[in-house]
Order: C-alpha cells, then sequence, then structure tokens
C-alpha cells in the first residue's frame, strides 16, 4: 500500500529500509500498460529488482536510466547484467563525455540524478537523494564503506504530481536517455530554464546559467535564515556563495556527512573562521548524512530546495542533476521538523 505521506525520509531514527519498501509499493500500485521510469545514480536491491520484473511481465512499461562509470562500478554491474537479460525492460547505461575530455581533461560527468516515476494510481514521481542500494550481502563490505549503507543512511524522497512539473521531469528522462543529447547538456535550453507552476519549479543540471542555489543565496533579503543538509562539500571555492551570504546578514546553519572524503576539514575550518555554525552527524555503522535540501525563510520568501545536488564542483558543474523548489507549507514543514530531528541526534 503506498503511503500518503508526502515527503518520506530515511535515517537511523527512521524505521530500516522505509525507503526501499516506499518504492516497493509504488511499483506494485502500476497496472498492466502502466509506466515506471526509473533514474538513479546507484542501484543494487534484489528486492526492488523483482518487483520490477514482475511489474514487466503483467504488462508494465519499464524504462531505467543507470550511471555507467560510477565511483564504485561494480555496484550497479549486476543491475546492468540482469536488466539487460530481459528484453521487455529497457535500461540506459549512461557513460556521458562532456567535450573538455577530447583535450585530454579527464573529469567526466556521472548521471546522478534519482528520479521514479510511476504512472498509476496517478501519475506522480518521487525525487530526492535515495539510490537503491541495501543488498549490503551481495555488496562487498569495502564497498559498503565508501557509499555507506542506505538501509539507515539520512535521505529523502518528495512525492511530486503538480502535472507541469511532472511533464518536465519526462522530457528531461527522455533527453537524459538521447544519445545525441549527453554530449551537449549544458547548451540544451531546456536545461537552462526555470520550470515553473503554483508552489514549484525544477531545475536541471548541467546548464549555463547560475546554479539554482546561487541564485537563491544571491536574493537581497538579507533577514534569511538558511538551513543546508549537505552530504558533499568539497571543492576550491565551493563554499563561496555561503561565506558571501553570511557576511550580507544572513544565517546560515549547515548539517553535514562527518566523513573526511566528503567533508574536508579545510573547509570545515573556513566556516569557523566566518562563523558559520555546522554539526556533522556521525557515520557509524557506514549511516551516512547523504541528504541534500535547503530551507530557506525570510520575509519575502519561504521555500525548501532539495534533489540530487552535491556541493562540489562535479556536481555543481558537470554532473546530470535535479533540483525541485517547493513553497508548498506542507512540505516545508515536513523539512524543518525533520531538521529539528537530526540536530536531536548525535
Amino acid at each position: 500500500m503506498i503511503t500518503t505521506s508526502n515527503t518520506i525520509f530515511g535515517g537511523p531514527d527512521k524505521t530500516r529500509n522505509i525507503l526501499r519498501d516506499t518504492l516497493l509499493a509504488h511499483i506494485n500500485d502500476v497496472p498492466a500498460n502502466g509506466q515506471i521510469y526509473w533514474m538513479s545514480y546507484y542501484f543494487n536491491e534484489p528486492i526492488l529488482f523483482d518487483a520490477l520484473i514482475a511489474a514487466s511481465k503483467r504488462g508494465v512499461e519499464i524504462r531505467i536510466i543507470i550511471d555507467g562509470n560510477p565511483r564504485c562500478a561494480d555496484i550497479n554491474n549486476i543491475c546492468i547484467t540482469m536488466f539487460k537479460a530481459h528484453s521487455d525492460i529497457k535500461i540506459s547505461v549512461v557513460t556521458s563525455k562532456p567535450i573538455w575530455e577530447y583535450i585530454g581533461i579527464k573529469w567526466h560527468a556521472h548521471m546522478h540524478s534519482k528520479l521514479y516515476y510511476f504512472s498509476h494510481p496517478r501519475p506522480h514521481a518521487l525525487v530526492g537523494s535515495y539510490n537503491p542500494t541495501t543488498d549490503t550481502q551481495a555488496i562487498d563490505a569495502q564497498l559498503i564503506k565508501k557509499i555507506g549503507d542506505h538501509t539507515i543512511s539520512h535521505n529523502v524522497l518528495v512525492n511530486i504530481d503538480n502535472n507541469k512539473i511532472l511533464t518536465a521531469i519526462l522530457k528531461y528522462f527522455r533527453r537524459i536517455d538521447s544519445k545525441h543529447y549527453r554530449r551537449w547538456p549544458r547548451f540544451c535550453s531546456s536545461d537552462n530554464r526555470i520550470f515553473r507552476d503554483s508552489t514549484w519549479s525544477v531545475n536541471f543540471l548541467p546548464r549555463l546559467v547560475t546554479h539554482p542555489v546561487n541564485l537563491l543565496l544571491k536574493q537581497n533579503d538579507n533577514n534569511a535564515k538558511i538551513l543546508c543538509a549537505i552530504s558533499h562539500l568539497k571543492g576550491p571555492n565551493i563554499i563561496k556563495p555561503l561565506i558571501k551570504a553570511s557576511e550580507r546578514g544572513k544565517q546560515i546553519e549547515l548539517i553535514l556527512d562527518s566523513t573526511q572524503r566528503r567533508v574536508p576539514k579545510k573547509l570545515l575550518d573556513q566556516l569557523e573562521l566566518h562563523n558559520i555554525k555546522y554539526k556533522q552527524l556521525n557515520s557509524d555503522q557506514h549511516c551516512l548524512m547523504h541528504n541534500k535540501f535547503i530551507i530557506y525563510k525570510s520575509n519575502e520568501t519561504h521555500c525548501v530546495l532539495f534533489g540530487s545536488f552535491n556541493w562540489s564542483i562535479r556536481s555543481w558543474w558537470l554532473n546530470h542533476e535535479i533540483i525541485v523548489t517547493t513553497q508548498d507549507r506542507n512540505i516545508i514543514s515536513s523539512f524543518e521538523n525533520r531538521w529539528q530531528e537530526m540536530l536531536a541526534l548525535k
């Protein structure tokens, strides 16, 4: 049975596998002649494999897009091999190369978006930070150490059923599925637009125009309070927008992962130098702070940004990413409540 909540959080204080089981319920609710479109950076979860195969057998159209060159490629190989063996399931393995690779610069892009679209019982999509990689039995312990145990890690999925935003998301899915598009994504007019409707908007990366987070932080309402859950904070100058916003009087607080690879100490030193408050959540038992969201509150604006984006050079300039903004009060409230719950954790 599908959860009635629009926002589902995972974490060590939540029911284990709550996000996996949410996806499972959504898969099982799609009847024959329905559609499931699936996009994730990592995917290794036998229960969801079986559910998708069963859905295909009952007549559901299944399309999967997965990164072909993630940091830990072995994790996706099982998924790729399994679904390629099922001719009724279309799987696209994205290994896009930016144009500068042809002149010797080796920083490649990742297909880092996390998007799960279901046509029934009504068209809707789950968007957020969650990669379905809960098969700790099949994944080597060293790989779990690298990517974390997402049965218990901090993640979120948000249910979106706004028609205009869904239309933009589906067009984005089809663009990623186009090999021609993968070579020139930042020059696509659609990826340099903000798609808006009512209390929602969505942005896609990579792009040439200003990053949506920078646009938000540059707003003139210097009385703003900004709460950022950041799993990866790394790379030269990546925290400059935060520092400049703080210098203009914005009140900034951060919740960060505690691993050095995701949040180097030299950046923590810069935060302390500029009196930006932060808390790092423990990563004991491979529990990561993998959330990626911003709560922005001022006299002029009250919204939440969420999606797949990290605060890293690769994420901001190279990767395929989704960033959704909403002013929906119920969803904002759920994120604000989760922020307080995370602050209360060790």
